[in-house]
């Protein structure tokens, strides 16, 4: 039972010190993701395209489907960001490919400092 609860000590004290983040920008846009002084981003989710209607998330006129997400989005980001204490990124097309065109699109990134 004592290393039952030391374990659970420990991954507390871990969840303690960690800051959590999610942060959306639409198409075009840039976005700096940073940690505070000693901690590194640690991703958990990219998605770039559209899951939401325009009412909600990144308005626009030109939303043709709200079910397109770009396969390697997750994958990008963490290449850009893992491990790093900031980053950039750029929510484009060229950068993520273009999952569903004619849609204005976003990018939704899901983090943790740790």
């Amino acid at each position: 039972m004592a290393s039952y609860m030391t374990c659970l000590l420990v991954i507390a004290a871990c969840f303690a010190q960690s800051a959590l983040g999610d942060s959306i920008i639409c198409e075009g846009s840039t976005m700096y993701l940073a940690c505070p002084s000693g901690l590194n981003l640690v991703i958990g989710s990219g998605v770039y395209g559209r899951t939401q209607g325009g009412d909600i998330i990144c308005p626009h006129q030109s939303i043709l489907t709200t079910n397109c997400v770009s396969p390697t989005s997750t994958g990008v980001v963490k290449s850009l960001c893992d491990g790093q204490n900031q980053c950039k990124l750029d929510a484009n097309n060229n950068r993520f490919g273009d999952p569903c065109g004619g849609t204005y699109k976003y990018l939704q990134v899901r983090y943790a400092c740790i």
